[in-house]
């Protein structure tokens, strides 16, 4: 992953909080000042979406864009944007526990391996206590946005199978769902015929 795309990527996840106020900056800080989270990598293997250093904060960026774009083709709805904004900002912030990077890799943050959290947790479940957590600093956010945005966050896999332990019902979740997936699939569009071989 570039460096300059990295730090777009962080910079314009900023300008997205501070387009909300002063309370989802609060919130969102507890991800955006996490040390990880600009290095993290979006998965392990070099195969699947967003791999390698800064594909978090990328793949994070690219998914609050496409929701927010996407949410303008529905002004009948009214979507709340700060709830969109938090949805899909913390969506896969439990991967900052589900990969790490290889500590003799050269160089650093170059290699990147699962960690028993993904199989036995999975970033799904972390991500929504990382959001009950961060959500916690602000009284308003808490009140206002707490289960919709939990909603969103447990959705986003759209099904048991893949992860969910609900199906998305709310606009705000089928957004987040739909809008993590385009940059998924566009990501890792050249690599599905590896993927999908057993």
């Amino acid at each position: 992953m570039n460096d300059n795309n990295r730090e777009k990527a962080l910079k314009g996840l900023k300008q997205y909080a501070k387009f909300c106020g002063k309370d989802a900056i609060s919130v969102a800080n507890f991800l955006l000042n996490d040390y990880r989270f600009p290095y993290w990598s979006g998965s392990s293997l070099k195969i699947q979406h967003h791999y390698g250093k800064g594909g978090l904060v990328i793949h994070t960026h690219e998914t609050v864009g496409l929701c927010f774009n996407n949410a303008t083709y529905f002004p009948q709805y009214d979507i709340d944007k700060t709830e969109l904004f938090l949805a899909a900002l913390f969506h896969d912030a439990g991967k900052l526990y589900d990969y790490m990077p290889v500590e003799n890799a050269e160089p650093y943050y170059s290699v990147w391996e699962s960690t028993n959290h993904k199989r036995y947790i999975h970033h799904i479940s972390r991500s929504a206590l990382m959001w009950s957590e961060a959500s916690k600093l602000s009284n308003e956010i808490w009140e206002k946005y707490h289960d919709k945005v939990l909603h969103a966050i447990l959705a986003h896999h759209m099904s048991r199978d893949f992860g969910s332990p609900v199906a998305p019902k709310s606009r705000v979740a089928w957004l987040v769902t739909l809008c993590d997936n385009m940059s998924a699939r566009m990501c890792d569009a050249e690599s599905w015929d590896i993927i999908k071989k057993p």
